[in-house]
């Protein structure tokens, strides 16, 4: 995760004096992620949402504990936004039963696993899975834009495309 976090600060630094030198100020790219959480923490929103965060997810938020505009508009939210009654969480939900879609889709049992660990104002949502019992490594990333959806294998692999998509508008 470490790697991961340097190379998208690095990424939003190039991004950013790269923009001011065509006279372009974008004070987003140069937004720092929160410092990551306690396992005391961690362990407190396992258990108001009443399931476990894989593993990965778990060393993600020991190091960085949510991060506004970590990705141009998309912003990864720290433990205390994270809510089975937050108005994106109700709004997803109300989403998925419009549209027909079920938790077997995103490989869930039930809704109630469902976990949303950021989005972007313009609707686009990032989900994971937490699991009610067991332990888990890793578990799938979506990004989920109206009722279509993108599955990353693990956080790792949504955050390396976020590196490479970044890449390629720097260099674009």
């Amino acid at each position: 995760m470490p790697s991961i976090i340097s190379m998208l600060k690095a990424q939003q630094r190039d991004w950013y004096d790269r923009n001011s030198g065509t006279g372009r100020m974008s004070e987003w790219m140069l937004s720092a992620p929160n410092p990551g959480a306690a396992p005391d923490d961690i362990h407190a929103a396992e258990t108001t949402l009443g399931l476990r965060f894989d593993d990965q997810y778990r060393q993600w938020l020991s190091h960085v504990n949510g991060w506004t505009a970590f990705s141009g508009g998309g912003d990864l939210y720290p433990l205390g936004d994270i809510s089975k009654n937050s108005p994106e969480h109700r709004a997803m939900l109300d989403m998925f039963r419009e549209s027909l879609i079920e938790p077997g889709d995103l490989e869930m049992d039930s809704f109630d696993n469902l976990v949303l660990i950021g989005g972007t104002p313009d609707g686009i949502q990032y989900v994971t899975v937490g699991s009610p019992e067991q332990r888990r490594t890793a578990a799938p990333v979506w990004e989920i834009e109206d009722i279509e959806y993108t599955r990353f294998g693990d956080l790792k692999e949504f955050l390396n495309r976020e590196v490479v998509s970044r890449r390629g508008l720097m260099l674009g």
